[in-house]
C-alpha cells in the first residue's frame, strides 16, 4: 500500500462516518481557535506593553532623589527609647523604632546629603545616562517698570523644553545662557498686563527678577516636622502655601496640635514669621539676588485638574514655577546666594538613552546610594500581570484540545470496531501492521490539519472585531493620553504555522491508540467477524 493509497482509505474511512468526523472537526477546531486566540492576544499585549511604555519619552526618564540621614540613636538618652513591658523580641524591636522616630521628631531635622556636582558626575557617567538635568528654584519676584507692585511666584531654572507645549505666544529662551525668562499669565497678571491682547505685547519687555530674601523658610521646616519628614520638593505649592498661612495665627492654632510641651516649643522657633523682602538691591544684602532679563515666552498656569496628573516622573517645578530661566542663567542667578553657592540639589531628572537597560540603569543609579523614580518598575509590573493573563488563556485553550483529542479517540476507537472486516480484508490482501497503523495514524492528522485551518481561520476573523472593542476598552482608561499602538492581537506567521504543526499532532497522539489496536487485530479473526 502506497501513500496515495494510504491517503485515499483514510479519506473514504472519514467520509463514511460524515457526522461523527463532523463533531470531532468541531472539537479540534475550536481548541485550536481558542489557542491561537489566546496566543495572538498574549504577543499582542506584550507587544502594546513595549510600545506604550517604551514609545513615551517619559518611561527614559529616572527621577533621582536623596534619602533623609537615618536617625543617630547615639545622641538619644538611653530613658527615651527604654521599652518596658514583657514582649517578643520582634515586637520590642518595633516599639523602639517607634520611641526612636517620636524622640526625632522634637528634633531639628538634620540636612540631607544633597546630590553634589560631583555625585551629579558620576551618575552621568553610568552607561546608559544620556543627560542629567537639575533645577534650581526659590521664591522670587518679578519687577516691572510699569507696575506699582512686584509679581510673587515661584522661580525656576533649567532645562525648559517640557514648557514648550504650554506656550501660549514667544518661545523658549534660545540658549542656556541667554538672558531671557519665560513667564507665565499669572504671573503677567500680577503685573498688571491682564487683556488677551496685552499678553502677546508683553514679548521682548524688559523684567527684573529677584530671589530670595528669606531669614528662613518655616513653611518648609513644619512641613518635615509635620508631614513625616518629606523632603521640601515633594510638596505642592498649594501645601506650602496653606503651611504659610498658618504661621500668620502661630499663638491660636499651636495648642490645635497633639504635641508634647517640647514640640510645640520647637514648632514655636520654627514658625517664626519670615523676614519679610525689602527695597534692597541685589549683591547689598547678600541674602537677595537679581537679574534683568527680556521676556521670550509665556505659558499657561497648569489647572488643579492638570496637577492632579503630573506623576512623580513629572518636574514638579515647573509645574509650580511662575518664572523660568535657562540652565546657566539661572546658574548665575541663583548662584550669588550664601545657600546655593555650596552646591547641591535635592533631586535631579536623568534622561536614559532610549531602547537601552533602564532597569539596570536604576539599580546603578540606586547602588550609589539614591532614591529612584521611573517607568521600570511599572512596566515590569505590567509585564507580569501581561505573562499570567496569557498563561491563563493557554490554559484554557490546551484544556479545550485534550478534549477535542479525547473526542478524536473515541471516534477511532469506534471506527476500529466497525471496521474489522474491512481490517481483516487488508491484511488478507498483504497489507502489514505497520501500514494499518499508519492508516489511522492518517486519519488522525487529516482530522487535526482540517481542524487547525478552520480553527485558525475562525481566530483571525475574532481578532479583528476584538481587536477595534478591546482597543476601546483600552483607550478609555488611558485618560486622554493617545494610544501607540495600532493593534491589541498579533498574528505571526510562526503562530500559524505552529497551531497547525500542535493541533496535527495532538490529534495524531489521540489517535495512536486506536492505531496499535486496530494494528493487532488477527486477519483471520477480523474476517470471521460479522
Amino acid at each position: 500500500m502506497n501513500p496515495i493509497q494510504l491517503l485515499k482509505f483514510a479519506l473514504d474511512g472519514l467520509w463514511r462516518q460524515k457526522v461523527r468526523t463532523a463533531l470531532t472537526l468541531v472539537g479540534v477546531s475550536v481548541g485550536t481557535c481558542a489557542l491561537a486566540f489566546s496566543v495572538s492576544l498574549g504577543l499582542g499585549l506584550r507587544a502594546f506593553i513595549d510600545n506604550e511604555f517604551k514609545g513615551r519619552e517619559d518611561f527614559w526618564r529616572v527621577v533621582v532623589r536623596v534619602d533623609e540621614p537615618p536617625p543617630d540613636e547615639s545622641v538619644i538618652p538611653p530613658e527615651k527609647v527604654a521599652v518596658k513591658g514583657t514582649m517578643s523580641d520582634e515586637r520590642r524591636a518595633r516599639i523602639r523604632e517607634a520611641l526612636v522616630d517620636r524622640f526625632q521628631a522634637t528634633r531639628p531635622p538634620k540636612a540631607p546629603k544633597l546630590l553634589t556636582l560631583e555625585k551629579l558626575d558620576a551618575i552621568a557617567q553610568i552607561p546608559g545616562v544620556a543627560e542629567v538635568r537639575t533645577f534650581r528654584t526659590g521664591d522670587g519676584r518679578l519687577w516691572l517698570d510699569t507696575a506699582d507692585k512686584p509679581a510673587i511666584g515661584f522661580s525656576v531654572s533649567g532645562r525648559l523644553d517640557d514648557l514648550a507645549p504650554r506656550l501660549i505666544v514667544g518661545r523658549l529662551p534660545s540658549s542656556p545662557d541667554a538672558d531671557e525668562i519665560v513667564v507665565s499669565e499669572f504671573a503677567l497678571y500680577q503685573l498688571g498686563i491682564r487683556d488677551d491682547a496685552d499678553v502677546e505685547v508683553a514679548i521682548g519687555k524688559m523684567v527684573k527678577l529677584e530671589v530670595g530674601g528669606m531669614k528662613n523658610n518655616p513653611s518648609l521646616a513644619l512641613a518635615r516636622a509635620l508631614l513625616g519628614q518629606r523632603p521640601p520638593e515633594e510638596l505642592t505649592r498649594g501645601q506650602i502655601q496653606a503651611l504659610e498661612k498658618l504661621t500668620k495665627t502661630l499663638p491660636k492654632k499651636i495648642d490645635a496640635f497633639d504635641l508634647s510641651a517640647a514640640e510645640k516649643v520647637e514648632l514655636a522657633k520654627l514658625l517664626e514669621p519670615p523676614t519679610e523682602p525689602t527695597e534692597e538691591r541685589p549683591g547689598e544684602s547678600g541674602k537677595t539676588a537679581t537679574g534683568t532679563y527680556r521676556i521670550c515666552g509665556v505659558v499657561k498656569r497648569l489647572t488643579r485638574e492638570e496637577r492632579k496628573k503630573l506623576t512623580p516622573l513629572d518636574a514638579w517645578e515647573l509645574g509650580q514655577g511662575e518664572a523660568f530661566l535657562p540652565p546657566a542663567t539661572g546658574d548665575k542667578l541663583f548662584g550669588k546666594l550664601p545657600w546655593q553657592k555650596e552646591g547641591g540639589f535635592m533631586s535631579a531628572d536623568v534622561r536614559v538613552t532610549p531602547g537601552g537597560d533602564l532597569p539596570a540603569t536604576v539599580k546603578q543609579i540606586e547602588a550609589l546610594g539614591f532614591r529612584t523614580h521611573s517607568g521600570a518598575k511599572w512596566f515590569a509590573a505590567a509585564k507580569r500581570e501581561v505573562t499570567l493573563i496569557a498563561a491563563g488563556l493557554n490554559l484554557f485553550a490546551f484544556i479545550a484540545l485534550f478534549v477535542a483529542a479525547v473526542g478524536i479517540t473515541n471516534t477511532l476507537v469506534t471506527s476500529v470496531v466497525e471496521r474489522t472486516k474491512e481490517i481483516g480484508i487488508l491484511r488478507a490482501v498483504g497489507a502489514t501492521r505497520g501500514q494499518i497503523m499508519g492508516l489511522f495514524l492518517t486519519e488522525g492528522a487529516l482530522i487535526g490539519c482540517a481542524g487547525a485551518a478552520f480553527g485558525l481561520a475562525l481566530a483571525y476573523g475574532l481578532t479583528v472585531w476584538a481587536d477595534k472593542w478591546v482597543q476601546s476598552l483600552i483607550q478609555g482608561q488611558m485618560d486622554g493620553q493617545k494610544m501607540l499602538s495600532t493593534t491589541i492581537f498579533v498574528f505571526p506567521a510562526w503562530l500559524w504555522a505552529a497551531s497547525v504543526c500542535f493541533a496535527v499532532a495532538v490529534t495524531t497522539l489521540a489517535a495512536l491508540y486506536p492505531a496499535r489496536r486496530a494494528a493487532q487485530i488477527h486477519p483471520i479473526e477480523a474476517l470471521r467477524f460479522g
